[in-house]
């Protein structure tokens, strides 16, 4: 793909990503409008966390990990039909553990949902458990799309990816429009991750994938040998989460699973928009440049320069403006003052975080393109653990904020145990280090200006477009002002080209 049609693609999935993440806060914003903090909002919001957890962040990460270096690599060394061949059969391994994990979810859904939310009322949990007996086999369609993603992307597709979940966040926004039966609710999540896979199939079909029932292939042990620390890896967020939401059932009479899941959300739709992009594109280049020092050092360094350049004045933006962007997000109908004021305090334990899980996010893709999945997986394992001792510890001192502190510890240990391993593949300099004190200083200076503007001003838009506004202007004159040289660098790349390439 040549440059010109790199930045295309790339301002395309940004766009899109963008506008997707916005239904994606009007959905919530319908949810908090139209329940309130209340035990149905809880029950709903528990049980769908449950599935998505299993599949869409955890064995999501597999899919995309482990077929996207596998399929790229057949491609390359043999041809396209054997590289469909061996997608073929990872497809039907696929569906028959998401098959295998659906039944026996829909099975135990009563012990699950009582130990996810073992201080809840009896209410949410007979409630919650009959909606997730609905939506586990949410799971056999996610893993589906998340494979058909893959194979679309290693074959270039990116455009039809981008707009899947913008087209299922739009399904359920219709619903909601006229509807508020938690049961519906429930039936059309399910339904919008069927309506991502079929909009899927007939490009699929393009690039000669014909289904049949086929399970062995030569390379499907080199993609379980390489999946199963990814899955252990993976599982590093979705555990500290379930405990997570699990603690959260013993605050605020269970409304803080309503809080901690909307903060969560809403801190995936802020910091998703550029990590989404930067890691989803990047990735097939990861892949293919991995055993190519001098580029895979390059890309190393253009990602991670690029993360930090971004993340941190929204991370910070963010911390400062918790409450009134919760406010001006959920707080209507029946989201009350209270609810938001508990909602905007997860929201800032969780924003600390943001910086740490960008970066882990970005390593991870590095260390699975060169196949050493142990070292995510070793340290996923450390940061869970952290995680969930500290989730035990600090809503004692924290309340609410405490479990959105514990999540950043965890993630803050994790990332340091990444970059430290990553001494082996690349190694900052003390330039690049200079850069991340200059871009912090920014960040933390354009966070002082945004503090006080929004103490000045009255309403929860005017509080939170000014000094959005204001502050990314102060940010990027601080920018020029500091020579910050990734800036230099993107403004170059969008102009001449990656210096990779």
């Amino acid at each position: 793909m040549t440059y010109k049609k790199t930045l295309k693609v790339a301002s395309f999935m940004a766009t899109i990503t963008i506008i997707s993440k916005i239904l994606g806060l009007f959905r919530e914003i319908f949810l908090a409008s139209i329940y309130g903090a209340s035990f149905e909002l809880t029950s709903f919001l528990a049980a769908s966390k449950i599935p998505l957890t299993l599949f869409d962040i955890t064995l999501g990460s597999v899919v995309s990990s482990v077929f996207i270096p596998i399929y790229t690599k057949i491609s390359n060394e043999q041809n396209s039909k054997q590289a469909n061949l061996f997608a073929l059969s990872y497809t039907n391994l696929v569906l028959i553990i998401t098959s295998i994990t659906s039944i026996l979810g829909i099975i135990f859904a009563k012990p699950i949902i009582a130990f996810s939310l073992s201080g809840a009322d009896p209410q949410i949990i007979e409630l919650s458990t009959n909606l997730l007996k609905i939506m586990f086999p949410m799971i056999i369609f996610t893993g589906l799309t998340y494979t058909f993603v893959g194979l679309l992307n290693c074959n270039q597709e990116f455009y039809i990816t981008a707009i899947l979940s913008l087209i299922s966040n739009l399904f359920i926004i219709i619903f909601l429009c006229f509807s508020n039966n938690i049961y519906g609710l429930a039936i059309i999540m399910l339904l919008s991750w069927a309506l991502q896979l079929i909009i899927e199939l007939p490009w699929v079909y393009k690039f000669g994938f014909r289904y049949k029932f086929k399970l062995f292939d030569p390379n499907i042990k080199s993609a379980l040998h390489l999946g199963l620390p990814i899955l252990i890896s993976s599982w590093a967020y979705p555990v500290s989460s379930l405990v997570n939401m699990k603690m959260a059932s013993y605050l605020d009479s269970s409304s803080a699973v309503t809080y901690m899941e909307l903060a969560t959300r809403l801190y995936i739709v802020i910091s998703g928009i550029f990590a989404y992009v930067i890691s989803n594109l990047s990735y097939p280049y990861l892949a293919k440049f991995a055993y190519n020092d001098l580029r895979f050092g390059n890309l190393i360094k253009i990602i991670l320069k690029s993360i930090t350049f971004i993340i941190v004045p929204i991370m910070i933006g963010l911390i400062v403006l918790a409450v009134p962007i919760v406010r001006l997000a959920y707080e209507r109908g029946n989201f009350t003052n209270y609810d938001s004021v508990e909602t905007g305090h997860a929201l800032i334990g969780l924003s600390f975080a943001m910086l740490a899980f960008s970066y882990n996010e970005a390593l991870n893709k590095i260390f699975y393109a060169q196949h050493k999945a142990k070292i995510p997986m070793i340290s996923g394992i450390i940061g869970t653990c952290i995680t969930i001792l500290t989730c035990f510890v600090l809503p004692d001192y924290f309340g609410i904020m405490g479990l959105g502190l514990s999540v950043t510890i965890g993630a803050m240990i994790t990332f340091l145990i990444n970059f430290y391993q990553l001494r082996h593949i690349w190694t900052a300099s003390k330039f690049e280090y200079f850069e991340f004190c200059k871009i912090s200083l920014a960040g933390i200076l354009m966070g002082i200006t945004v503090y006080k503007i929004e103490s000045m001003l009255v309403g929860n838009f005017q509080k939170v477009f000014w000094p959005t506004i204001i502050g990314a202007t102060e940010y990027f004159i601080l920018a020029f002002i500091f020579k910050i040289d990734i800036l230099h660098e993107l403004i170059s790349v969008f102009r001449k080209g990656p210096k990779y390439d």
